[in-house]
């Protein structure tokens, strides 16, 4: 058995973020309901800061061996550093594209996958290698969200886009219809072979009191903003976003809150 660890060292508080805002979530729901079976061989694809993948290698235990893949780089070496210090010693990292997955052809058990392979450019080709190196009777287990994510915030930017001109509007519709719905996902798996044999759907949602406090968080910054930025010109943006955000005061003036949904979806395929 393992020591304890210090939560008073420097050491570990520097590792100490299980998961981030947006994965936490996502994550929990893949790791309620995957099939889980001792001495298995388990892929993370697109494992980024080391989640799942380390809560994989803990939950499985030192007889499971663990794989991660993944093309980030500064976020593959803030995953080795927490599992240097976590004394963990069954995970074998890969910095590498997953469309061509460096394992023997049917040599794993499980894969997982937490809001990794929908977002890929290439995903069908990471569905063909992972349906590779899957074992027959193996599990693909992925979380996603599906069409109505912000849906909420979106039908402000859809009112205050109908102003505008027709390509602003193309643009917003397109980035709309790059989530899929549920059938749409699934469907995605089929034509490789792949059977659903378990579906579950869940929720979770942002809350806010305050306009700029939406654009301003560090969740939208990181991983939204660039993309909703692109929806107007740039010399349109300050107007654009000033529009918003007084269309938010509104709702948050009327309900007390602004809401943001999202819908969260669990797939689990077998070979």
């Amino acid at each position: 058995m393992k020591g304890t660890l210090d939560w008073q060292s420097s050491e570990v508080v520097n590792i100490f973020d299980e998961a981030s805002l947006w994965a936490a979530p996502f994550g929990q729901l893949l790791l309620q309901h995957i099939p889980m079976h001792p001495k298995n061989q388990v892929l993370d694809i697109g494992f980024g800061a080391g989640y799942p993948l380390i809560e994989l290698s803990q939950r499985f235990g030192a007889e499971a061996q663990i794989y991660g893949i993944d093309i980030w780089a500064a976020a593959i070496l803030r995953a080795k550093e927490k599992i240097r210090v976590l004394g963990i010693e069954n995970i074998t990292i890969f910095e590498s594209d997953a469309t061509s997955i460096p394992l023997e052809t049917e040599s794993i058990d499980l894969i997982c996958s937490n809001l990794g392979i929908n977002n890929f450019a290439e995903k069908e080709v990471v569905i063909a290698e992972a349906y590779r190196v899957l074992k027959t009777g193996g599990k693909l287990c992925i979380s996603t969200n599906p069409k109505g994510t912000f849906q909420d915030l979106f039908a402000i930017f859809e009112k205050v886009l109908k102003e505008k001109k027709s390509a602003e509007q193309e643009k917003f519709q397109n980035y709309l219809a790059h989530r899929g719905t549920v059938e749409s996902i699934v469907a995605e798996f089929a034509p490789i072979g792949l059977k659903l044999k378990k579906k579950v759907e869940s929720a979770c949602q942002m809350r806010f009191v305050n306009a700029r406090a939406v654009f301003d968080h560090s969740l939208i910054r990181f991983g939204f903003l660039a993309s909703w930025e692109n929806f107007v010109a740039a010399e349109e943006r300050k107007e654009f976003f000033a529009q918003v955000e007084k269309e938010i005061e509104a709702v948050i003036a009327r309900d007390g809150e602004l809401l943001m949904a999202i819908p969260m979806l669990y797939l689990e395929f077998e070979k």
